[in-house]
């Protein structure tokens, strides 16, 4: 199987090792070819952008994850929506297995990186939340498969893993791990 990847630094791995990356990881336990077009500082509008120029026909399968840059830069959730479902309409219409990955909650020291100011880490957290909600929507809606990284890196905490990323918005190797636990878990 081919399966693209199409997303920001979430899908791309940003700051770990290639083989930390949770799409290497995927590739190697699934033994499938995995094209990681993850591209750090990304949007929603740049990942449908891509989208529209890529070659789909080539490829088996489709996954994709984006909002989380959007949400830092305040863009409107209705744009990020209309992207989306933009990029969903693209994937749907190759009539190929669909999955749609669902972006991590940020930190509090997120802030001491300059990902996002202090006091906007609450409000941008309740909007991924919101995200997340209508992701799970969406992949309902279009009958695609949701990867529920979010819910994933909660739970892991939960279960006392609390270092599980690198600057409060990227994950670090303990991170990735979590996510490919989870991308391995569902995707087939």
């Amino acid at each position: 199987m081919k399966l693209l990847c199409l997303g920001d630094s979430l899908t791309y791995g940003y700051d770990v090792a290639c083989g930390c990356r949770w799409t290497t990881r995927l590739a190697k336990e699934k033994g499938i070819s995995v094209c990681n077009e993850g591209l750090c500082g990304d949007t929603t509008g740049g990942m449908l952008y891509r989208a529209q120029r890529m070659k789909l026909d080539s490829f088996d399968a489709f996954f994709f994850m984006g909002g989380s840059n959007d949400i830092l830069m305040d863009i409107s959730p209705d744009r990020i929506r209309q992207n989306l479902e933009a990029v969903a309409c693209l994937f749907q219409r190759e009539k190929k297995a669909v999955y749609v990955g669902v972006p991590i909650l940020t930190k509090a020291e997120s802030a001491l990186f300059g990902w996002q100011g202090r006091h906007d880490v609450t409000r941008h957290n309740e909007a991924l939340r919101s995200h997340r909600q209508w992701l799970l929507q969406l992949a309902q809606q279009y009958h695609f498969t949701a990867v529920d990284f979010y819910g994933a890196m909660l739970q892991a905490e939960q279960e006392g893993q609390t270092n599980l990323y690198a600057d409060g918005v990227h994950p670090n190797e303990a991170g990735y791990a979590v996510m490919a636990r989870q991308a391995i878990q569902i995707i087939r």
